[in-house]
């Protein structure tokens, strides 16, 4: 393949060919609507695909597809260039259809600032912390690829309504499992990590699968065997991955299904006290399951206990946080390795193991390192507002699709206790603008 590009000769042919395919596929798409719906999900769902989880797919080309890769410090300029080139040609396709879809952005806009103000002042945060930042080139970056996949989850949201995003997210999430299971990549101890990169972030998006699925198997008999087919297959996946938080992870997601089922009879107010307190409960039980319980942790979910390194550093983080506690340190400006001795988390380190973390393993924490204290307040606020918004929509509309928005709160708010992800370009962030969106607009003057 490199000789074929370093020719000339060859490469015009090559570029020829996809310009004549681009402009074809443009043409049909121009004149057929529905075409132009489907390319459309498509490409969403390849922008899904490649963001999925925290770390993104692994496996080419979908590893070079994810727009963390334009704000990391060693990227190449060619994979950048290649980058932009194929978002740019999804673009261009969809401009008709863009054109009309787009039309209402401003009065969507207006409905987020009103409806959902905290999240309207986090990304105007998000996009200002260039001045406070110790590295402003690469926050700006940061802050730009974090505001794009914002974007693109914005217009998700005001797109589709969540009859529409149930099947989308079930089956993203499908391909993630069926690719995983063609490249399980176990590493040193025998847990796979899929496509995904990690054991734990794996388990976590098999959990998610597995109840997607178990949901849908339920409300849907004609699709009944295969929705359980793809239900033990996640469930082995998460077995496969070895990581104690997704077993109560998945635990916790098929009780709240269950427990929504009761709160949806309930009116707002108690069903809102009931959700917050199911919410509080399942995150007490556990980090109690994972951090105290040594006997039930190790012997019976086979977990090491990795939760005792984590409050070992975290004390260290949150100390950091004290010393710019406001606005935080700027997106992205935080876990800088390639600073060596002036990178801000250096020092931060388990004594016992020599051990530096990459990240906080706890996305609240990370969004407070960039954000700071007043950054984490916002997003706190929005959360708890989403929970308000997800239980008016619960009360009104039909199961499953009711219970979806609360479904995708529990999960990133669990998964986000002991790993990251809710404050990056990842499938958590994605989600939770999308619900975010979403429910602004299904309960505007409604709470």
């Amino acid at each position: 393949m490199k000789e074929i590009l370093k020719d000339p000769f060859l490469l015009s042919i090559i570029i020829g060919m996809a310009v004549i395919y681009i402009l074809m596929i443009y043409n049909a798409a121009a004149k057929n609507p529905k075409l132009a719906l489907g390319l459309e999900k498509i490409f969403a769902g390849i922008f899904l695909f490649s963001i999925s989880g925290a770390t993104g797919a692994t496996v080419m080309p979908f590893k070079k597809l994810h727009p963390q890769n334009l704000a990391n410090f060693n990227t190449t300029p060619m994979t950048i260039i290649m980058q932009l080139g194929i978002y740019g040609v999804f673009i261009l396709i969809l401009s008709p259809r863009l054109s009309q879809t787009i039309k209402d952005i401003i009065k969507v806009a207006v409905n987020i600032i009103i409806f959902a103000p905290y999240m309207a002042v986090l990304l105007f945060l998000i996009s200002l912390s260039v001045f406070w930042s110790d590295t402003p080139a690469h926050t700006l970056k940061a802050s730009l690829v974090i505001l794009e996949t914002a974007a693109v989850a914005i217009y998700i949201g005001k797109q589709y309504k969540w009859g529409e995003l149930y099947p989308f997210i079930r089956y993203v999430n499908l391909f993630v499992l069926l690719y995983s299971l063609t490249k399980t990549s176990p590493t040193g101890d025998g847990n796979w990590t899929g496509i995904l990169g990690h054991k734990n972030q794996f388990s976590f998006f098999m959990a998610q699968t597995a109840v997607l699925w178990l949901v849908h198997a339920i409300y849907s008999p004609k699709q009944r065997n295969f929705s359980v087919l793809i239900f033990l297959l996640a469930l082995i996946g998460l077995q496969k991955g070895g990581s104690g938080a997704s077993k109560v992870l998945v635990i916790v997601l098929f009780s709240l299904w269950g427990y929504l089922g009761a709160v949806k009879k309930l009116p707002v107010r108690v069903a809102f006290v009931s959700v917050i307190l199911f919410l509080i409960v399942s995150i007490c039980l556990g980090m109690v399951i994972l951090n105290n319980l040594e006997a039930i942790v190790v012997d019976g979910l086979g977990k090491d206990m990795t939760l005792t390194g984590r409050t070992e550093f975290w004390p260290q983080i949150v100390d950091k946080i004290n010393e710019r506690p406001l606005l935080g340190y700027g997106v992205g400006g935080f876990w800088q390795p390639w600073r060596g001795i002036d990178n801000p988390a250096a020092n931060i380190i388990i004594v016992k193991s020599l051990f530096k973390p990459p990240h906080s393993h706890n996305g609240f924490l990370d969004l407070a390192c960039d954000l700071g204290w007043g950054g984490l307040a916002l997003f706190i606020i929005s959360f708890f507002s989403n929970i308000a918004k997800g239980v008016v929509y619960l009360t009104r509309a039909k199961m499953p699709e009711a219970g979806l928005p609360l479904l995708l709160l529990t999960y990133i708010l669990m998964t986000n206790l002991t790993e990251t992800g809710v404050f990056a370009v990842s499938s958590m962030w994605f989600w939770y603008i999308v619900v975010t969106v979403r429910l602004s607009l299904d309960t505007a003057g409604k709470t």
